[in-house]
């Protein structure tokens, strides 16, 4: 790997080169420690899956995509089981691709399907450090500064609160796409400089395989990708231009299997710009350390002393480059600017508000360390220029004195996340807990994984046990909604509550997130879905009373309360007879051959109805999607099945 233009290199040593691998070795060992300090070894190497939160949802996605691939040969299903029957695998599920091929592969060799599924997981927190260092020095950084940059990576996904919650709440995917992402781009500079075959195909699989982990790597990379590619262009052969467009088309052929699925199904899609929306507030709450709004910075208090660090060293070595006329100012000037402007603006445009475009500060950060290891590169020259004896002068000292707040500011964001560290507020002489609560001396919640976990073990068994098939549940909870629709066979109204297709329309909480709807429209209600139980989070005056003509409390568990439906329900709403749901197929037994039948699922265009029978789209209220219809006549008994 060469070094950056103008660099001088002495030749290492023997205990130059022990000291680095030494080095190396310490650096990884501590990364592996706090990654099983926060998740312990026995959750993420065990055989059950991690459910908690977002990782729920990621489960249930990747349950039936493995069920589509394993039956059908497909990746995608008609999933029975959420939302009155609704395709998984389409769409909602793009940042989910590479978690469930690589679930899909190992299973299919033989590990246990949840271990598979962590193993993702585990792959993305433990090539955080390896992967900027590699960047690095492909980006012809040196080797002590790039593992000076190595080892911010580290710090950056610990101990940021944003990167932090990130992958503590369910983002692996975008967590591991924002680093591994440098990768192509490292390669891709490297292609323009060299045209060696190797830098063509690592960009080619490079690329395809980040897109495949989460499809906003396009556009993390698409800027700086295009500004090195625009200027080199005029000094390109033909044949050189075709190794571009190749690689590109390359990548977009890896990722087609699910972008013609996506694109087939896109009429359902709905508005995603809930979370991660921000303005230029959200700057100075970054620069001042204030929470504004979770759905945006997450659930946790805002520490961004690392990021800032990182990022303002970034700038600097940005500005030794420019002095230097250095290449590598236009990629990463430009990544900078642009995931700087869609991080803090990005919400101020209504399309780009669908990406969520404050995630994009975590990119901003890991490419921040590049040039960030430039400036420690730059600063290690001219201390190599600088011959004879060093002197203590007044602005080291300046410096080392100004250093001491940093440190101090960094060793407190670091200690935020250590919660077990931190020794408890000792109370108060008269041992009232709400003056002191009161007067701010409160802990905050330890962010260790384990500790966030909602468990939910004894609900799937109620579930299990009292599961007839002939009802839905509706949960309110989300992730307990979709926890419950990969752990059981329960058919369920909730999951991610604002999921972006049409279906979603079946979920209550979409429409009121607490449910606080008039009790008429209630009862159509459950009378439309065929609810026959509901599971609240918060068991309040809305369900005990005012609901007591509708439901029957049953019983609570842990955070949740369970209700029966007072009215009997039926999945047939007309035409009688049975009906028994699977995956990507809906079996009806002795309906009356000469009435039209109806069915209380989603209509979907590639469901076909057998033997000798038809089905169309049944129009139902506030609900888009639709439920379905078999017109008369057609046999007592018969399925409905995705033909795909």
């Amino acid at each position: 790997m060469s070094d950056a233009p103008g660099t001088p290199r002495r030749p290492s040593s023997w205990r130059s080169r022990v000291a680095f691998v030494l080095a190396a070795l310490l650096l990884m060992g501590a990364h592996l420690w706090l990654l099983f300090y926060f998740i312990e070894p026995g959750i993420i190497l065990g055989r059950e899956p991690m459910y908690l939160l977002d990782f729920d949802t990621h489960i249930a996605q990747a349950w039936r995509v493995l069920e589509g691939l394993a039956g059908w040969g497909e990746p995608w299903v008609y999933d029975v089981q959420l939302l009155a029957g609704q395709p998984a695998g389409v769409i909602f599920d793009a940042d989910n691709k590479g978690w469930e091929l690589w679930t899909y592969a190992l299973w299919r060799l033989g590990l246990p399907q949840g271990l598979a599924f962590n193993s993702f997981a585990l792959l993305a927190h433990t090539l955080v450090a390896p992967t900027v260092y590699v960047a690095a020095r492909l980006f012809g950084v040196t080797r002590w500064p790039a593992l000076a940059a190595a080892a911010a990576g580290s710090t950056l996904w610990f101990f940021d609160s944003f990167a932090h919650w990130c992958w503590v709440v369910g983002m692996v995917s975008y967590s591991f796409a924002s680093y591994l992402s440098l990768i192509p781009l490292a390669l891709f500079y490297r292609l323009l400089r060299t045209w060696r075959w190797r830098e063509g195909v690592g960009v080619a699989l490079s690329l395809a395989t980040c897109l495949l982990i989460h499809p906003y790597s396009f556009v993390i990379l698409v800027f700086p990708m295009v500004a090195l590619y625009g200027a080199a262009s005029r000094g390109l052969t033909r044949r050189q231009h075709l190794a571009v467009w190749a690689i590109a088309l390359f990548a977009i052929v890896a990722n087609s299997y699910w972008l013609i699925v996506a694109i087939r199904f896109w009429h359902y899609i709905l508005d995603s710009a809930y979370f991660g929306q921000s303005g230029v507030e959200f700057l100075l709450a970054d620069i001042a350390a204030l929470l504004l709004d979770p759905k945006t910075s997450g659930f946790v208090g805002t520490r961004t002393g690392a990021r800032l660090l990182v990022m303002g060293a970034g700038v600097g070595g940005l500005l030794v480059w420019r002095r230097a006329l250095d290449p590598r100012l236009l990629p990463f000037a430009v990544a900078t600017i642009a995931m700087f402007a869609l991080s803090y603006f990005g919400s101020y445009s209504h399309a780009i508000a669908q990406i969520q475009p404050y995630r994009h500060v975590l990119p901003l950060m890991f490419l921040s360390l590049i040039p960030a290891a430039g400036l420690l590169d730059w600063v290690r020259a001219r201390r190599q220029e600088r011959a004879g004896p060093r002197r203590l002068t007044p602005g080291a000292t300046l410096a080392a004195v100004l250093l001491l707040p940093v440190i101090q500011n960094q060793a407190r964001d670091v200690i935020y996340f250590m919660r077990a560290w931190i020794p408890d507020v000792a109370p108060l002489p008269d041992g009232d807990p709400a003056l002191l609560q009161a007067t701010g001396f409160v802990l905050h919640p330890d962010y260790r994984w384990r500790s966030l976990m909602i468990e939910t073990r004894d609900i799937e068994r109620w579930v299990r046990e009292h599961d007839d098939g002939q009802g839905r549940f509706l949960v309110e909870f989300p992730h307990l909604g979709d926890h419950l629709a990969w752990s059981t066979d329960a058919q369920v109204l909730g999951g991610f509550t604002l999921r972006n297709l049409q279906h979603s329309h079946a979920n209550l909480f979409r429409r009121d997130r607490l449910g606080a709807v008039p009790s008429e429209e209630f009862r159509a209600y459950l009378e439309r879905y065929a609810v026959q139980w509901v599971i609240v989070h918060r068991d309040s005056p809305l369900w005990s009373e005012w609901r007591r003509d509708e439901l029957d409390r049953i019983r609570t568990i842990g955070l949740h309360t369970i209700y029966r439906a007072r009215q009997p329900v039926n999945l047939v709403a007309a035409g009688g007879g049975r009906v028994e749901a699977d995956t990507n197929i809906l079996t009806v037994t002795g309906s009356r051959p000469d009435e039209d039948v109806v069915l209380r699922y989603h209509w979907l265009e590639t469901l076909v109805c057998e033997p000798d029978c038809a089905i169309t789209r049944e129009p139902i209220q506030d609900d888009p999607v639709g439920f379905i219809r078999v017109p008369a006549p057609h046999p007592p008994d018969f399925t409905i099945v995705n033909g795909y």
